[in-house]
């Protein structure tokens, strides 16, 4: 799947002539394979040749510093994170001093030759820090970690500044770890602000509602505890017709942790893009049994504290709990044909509602073929993900199946529900990628959904 990303993103970067460039990739958190993992990618803007030292020791600040925070430090061994050394020519960043707010001074105007071309008073606004070459950032990613799950720009000025979008971006400033974990909240997990950034920013999102009633708000089953309810953002419309959870999270101010609605947002993302299992033995779900004792195992992911919890099935019957390997013997396999199934669910009291139907729940079966016969492929493997997240013109729907005998659907809707698109398909051996189009479609908030008979999905995403 990352390969199909690598190939587009090298397609789109030829396109606007950019010539591919290779840098120096270090790996600056190491918990497994790029295919196992998270991946955070961490680019530099404004690091000269002699400031890149400076440039992996920022990075390494701002992630020793996520991963303290909760649900990053509980969830830790799910990440991966690496540095590109990208060099600027100049050291520092684009000040045009374009905003007519106070809060330029006492920032210098500056005009700086930077890769990435970044600057303040993006939109008139003298914090938001943004880098605007972004084809050259889609081309470096390409080129050096087209892997990457989430993208974070740090830019070497010491003044305060920052943005969300597509690329957490965050500057230098002694704050610089604290903005960086607020954007990530952003761009990673698609929170809002819990401040009132302006009607434009308003919409609806894990930590921002237009609902006020308490049965059917969305953080419905935190209120009461952990002193989350309905705030509104302000006393006057229309900031006073929007609801935030907490009044002192992470996404309002940056000394604050995470409330508990935007740390249960964080872990239902987590587990949209990786699963707590990361290999099992035997490969391969479709099994002969010869007379000999057969062993399964699993390898997992470990929360930290751990609050995964292992059941094992032998058809519907439960035969062992939280152990990793179990051993079946010939006594034990009586019928023709048997399944065993392993069943791995997070317990984590951090999230109350769940992105799937049965909490955190994953699974790996095996079919067990007790003659000398090869069984009837019983077992069905489908995993996917969707990208970009922003998406533009083209949403990348990339799918590995194994033993898919069925249609799948996927529709396309929004927040009301209403349908607007649909196709239906039979997934086909192997790893492929189906372009989803976004032509017709307004910026805004949309929903996802994968679907068969039994089986249902749904997930957020953006059209710009």
């Amino acid at each position: 799947m990352k390969k199909i990303l690598f190939l587009m993103l090298f397609i789109a970067s030829l396109h606007q002539s950019l010539l591919g460039q290779v840098f120096d990739v270090e790996k600056l958190l190491d918990n497994g394979t790029s295919e196992s993992r998270i991946n955070f990618v961490y680019l530099g803007d404004g690091y000269t040749s002699a400031e890149l030292t400076k440039f992996i020791s920022d990075s390494q600040e701002v992630i020793i510093s996520q991963f303290n925070f909760s649900p990053y430090k509980e969830y830790k061994n799910f990440f991966n994170a690496y540095a590109v050394k990208v060099k600027s020519t100049e050291s520092g960043v684009d000040h045009p001093v374009i905003s007519g707010n106070s809060n330029c001074n006492p920032v210098p105007q500056m005009d700086k030759k930077t890769f990435f071309d970044s600057t303040f008073d993006y939109f008139d606004i003298h914090r938001l820090l943004v880098p605007t070459a972004y084809a050259k950032i889609a081309s470096v990613l390409a080129d050096n970690t087209p892997f990457y799950d989430q993208a974070n720009m740090l830019v070497n000025t010491p003044y305060y500044g920052g943005s969300g979008g597509a690329y957490a971006t965050a500057s230098t400033h002694t704050d610089a770890s604290l903005i960086m974990i607020h954007e990530i909240g952003h761009s990673f997990v698609d929170l809002a602000d819990e401040y009132w950034a302006g009607e434009s920013y308003a919409e609806e999102l894990a930590n921002m509602t237009q609902e006020s009633n308490t049965a059917q708000v969305k953080w419905k089953n935190w209120l009461g505890s952990e002193a989350i309810g309905i705030y509104p953002y302000g006393t006057s419309s229309p900031e006073s017709d929007w609801f935030r959870p907490h009044q002192s999270c992470m996404m309002r101010y940056l000394n604050s942790p995470f409330c508990a609605v935007c740390k249960e947002a964080t872990i239902d993302r987590i587990y949209t893009l990786i699963s707590p299992i990361e290999s099992f033995i035997p490969t391969s779900n479709s099994i002969d049994f010869d007379g000999s004792d057969l062993t399964f195992s699993i390898d997992l992911i470990l929360p930290n504290p751990n609050t995964l919890e292992v059941e094992w099935f032998l058809d519907t019957n439960s035969i062992a709990t939280n152990i990793n390997e179990i051993v079946l013997t010939t006594t034990e396999l009586t019928e023709a044909t048997q399944t065993i199934k392993v069943q791995v669910e997070d317990t984590t009291s951090l999230s109350r509602t769940y992105t799937f139907a049965n909490g955190y729940l994953f699974s790996v079966t095996w079919d067990i073929n007790n003659t000398s016969g090869v069984s009837d492929n019983l077992v069905q493997k489908f995993l996917y993900k969707a990208y970009p997240n922003p998406a533009k013109e083209i949403l990348n729907f990339d799918y590995t199946a194994q033993n898919i005998h069925e249609n799948f659907e996927i529709r396309i809707t929004n927040l009301q529900g209403k349908v607007l698109s649909k196709q239906s398909f039979t997934p086909k051996e192997g790893v492929h990628s189906l372009p989803l189009s976004l032509h017709t479609f307004a910026s805004g908030l949309y929903i996802l959904t994968v679907s068969t008979e039994t089986y249902q999905r749904s997930f957020k995403f953006i059209k710009e």
